[in-house]
């Protein structure tokens, strides 16, 4: 799908944010390991978010959606083992997180998807199951696992993704024994750590954190839940960009004051950009205030801000430098080289050196090109929120791939006035 997207100015105020996908896969996987019913509020639906689901109900969970609700009749993971092939799309998090749910018993499981998701790294996984001489391949299509795991240590690399972390901790509590995670520094995207430890204190699990080391007493049950996700913190920096590129203002709700996200990292990048934040009853008001200002910002805890952070560079003041960049090569698409060759079309030069990325922002950003969304959510949402601020409209191709976390993004940017045409 291609889209045309039209110099605009927000007419719109007032913008309420899709839920929290982190939040939402952590909510529907403890559900789904939970002896009982659990009630799950403000769930925005989206492939991701799908194919957690369709993975949990191979656990034996059930779901019931009721528009922006789900009750989930959790099957205290008594597994469907009739399913010896999961297919996860193109989501990372529905993967890491649930492969050693599935390792649990000595059930054979293959994992599949699409797209980069199996060219993703999976060394910490690999080297868990070698090292245990648990069956283990990996190709290009597929992933083939055998358990069982065992209560045991659990060495994990810090530095590559805290999805491994996440998985481990939703997995152990389950076992017969007491394990530990030790943590091999720097342990990077710790917030993202820090809202599954949330997650499992509200499903009753009980583990104790010293530092790097988690210490999990096993044989532990999972307690229904009855929760409201929160707005989700990554999906804003489009919108409060948005208001910095435009110089509107766009009040957005459903964003907490007391997020763990480590995106929420994005209220104070908007104000060393020059944009007004100020708190509302439940979210903020950003307003722009003219150009914005060139930012400098460690990315290594908040890299899916890396994208849109790299647009809103390309038309602010200066030269902007970003650090910790190195963990953008590893998504959906390699971000760097993505954002850089699409940003070069606009005029735009991108300097890029070993985990840092500087950005001279242009006086003006002439638009009347096309650009590749590269089948990447967030690089098609960035380029299409810079493209507001260009002086001649911008064509986006595979603009399809924001389906993955926010379904409704081109739509929700009409009811915010800006003027978007569709070509299928």
């Amino acid at each position: 799908m291609k889209v045309t997207v039209y110099p605009s100015v927000p007419t719109g105020f007032d913008f309420t944010l899709p839920s929290s996908k982190s939040q939402t896969h952590r909510a529907l996987i403890a559900s789904a390991l939970a002896d009982g019913v659990s009630r799950l509020a403000k769930i925005t639906r989206s492939e991701d978010i799908d194919t957690t689901i369709d993975v949990l109900k191979v656990l034996g969970a059930c779901f019931e959606i009721d528009q922006d609700s789900v009750i989930v009749r959790g099957s205290g993971r008594k597994r469907d083992v009739s399913v010896r092939e999961i297919f996860c799309h193109e989501s990372g998090s529905t993967l890491r997180f649930t492969i050693p749910l599935f390792a649990v018993d000595e059930t054979e499981t293959v994992f599949t998807g699409k797209g980069r998701l199996m060219k993703r790294p999976m060394d910490v996984y690999a080297g868990i199951f070698e090292e245990r001489n648990l069956k283990w391949v990996q190709t290009e299509s597929a992933i083939t696992l055998k358990g069982p795991l065992t209560p045991s240590q659990y060495h994990v690399k810090g530095n590559i993704s805290s999805q491994f972390i996440s998985g481990l901790l939703f997995a152990l509590p389950l076992l017969g024994g007491d394990s530990s995670v030790i943590v091999e520094p720097p342990m990077e995207s710790a917030s993202y750590i820090a809202l599954t430890m949330d997650m499992l204190k509200k499903a009753g699990i009980e583990i104790r954190q010293d530092g790097l080391t988690f210490e999990i007493r096993g044989n532990q049950k999972y307690q229904p839940l009855n929760l409201t996700i929160q707005g989700d913190d990554s999906q804003a920096a489009f919108i409060a960009s948005l208001a910095a590129l435009t110089s509107s203002s766009v009040s957005v709700h459903r964003m907490a004051h007391d997020s763990l996200h480590s995106d929420h990292a994005i209220v104070d990048l908007m104000k060393q950009a020059g944009v007004s934040v100020s708190e509302t009853k439940d979210g903020y008001l950003f307003a722009g205030n003219g150009k914005p200002k060139a930012l400098e910002a460690d990315l290594s805890d908040c890299p899916d801000l890396g994208p849109m952070l790299f647009g809103l560079a390309a038309a602010s003041q200066g030269k902007s430098i970003f650090t910790g960049t190195q963990r953008l090569r590893l998504k959906e698409s390699d971000r760097i080289e993505a954002m850089k060759e699409e940003l070069y079309k606009l005029g735009c030069e991108v300097n890029v050196q070993e985990g840092t990325v500087e950005i001279e922002g242009l006086e003006t950003i002439r638009g009347g090109v096309t650009l590749n969304g590269r089948n990447d959510h967030r690089i098609v949402m960035a380029l299409s929120i810079l493209a507001c601020a260009a002086e001649q409209p911008i064509v986006i191709e595979g603009a399809e791939a924001v389906r993955k976390s926010w379904p409704s993004f081109f739509e929700d940017l009409k009811n915010l006035g800006i003027r978007i045409e569709y070509e299928e």
